[in-house]
């Protein structure tokens, strides 16, 4: 299971109300943290990534030492002569990292993107999937 990180949300309020109170001129690239499910059965870890409107050539996942990260791009693709009164979309980078347990096998991580929902499946490692000892009779 992935473990709750307090100074994670303690740094995305942090960053959030540094936001507030600078000027967007000013600000610097965002980058997002996208919601995600995480759930586990008997296959292993599940992690739904939400990215709406992401093309899915512009995600990127990547498994070393224990973390798990993905990455996505959105960018805003302004028209010319046309004039935007709102953007409320997220456009920008995307970025998640999770802490893997090793009870999890990452180097056999399956990804599959679909209707904006990108689907993580982390299965467990071998060593600690329950195996069946047959018993002999004397």
């Amino acid at each position: 299971m992935i473990r709750f990180d307090p100074f994670r949300e303690l740094e995305e309020l942090q960053e959030r109300l540094a936001r507030a109170f600078v000027p967007p001129a000013q600000q610097g690239p965002r980058v997002y943290a996208p919601p995600v499910d995480v759930m586990e059965d008997g296959e292993g870890l599940h992690l739904l990534v939400y990215l709406p409107g992401v093309d899915p050539g512009r995600v990127e996942v990547v498994a070393e030492e224990g973390v798990l990260s993905v990455k996505a791009e959105r960018p805003l693709e302004k028209q010319e002569g046309v004039a935007y009164h709102r953007l409320e979309g997220p456009y920008g980078t995307f970025a998640r990292s999770f802490n893997v347990p090793s009870t999890y096998d990452l180097s056999r991580v399956q990804a599959r993107f679909r209707h904006g929902v990108l689907h993580l499946l982390v299965p467990k490692a071998e060593a600690t999937k329950p195996k069946k000892i047959q018993v002999q009779v004397e």
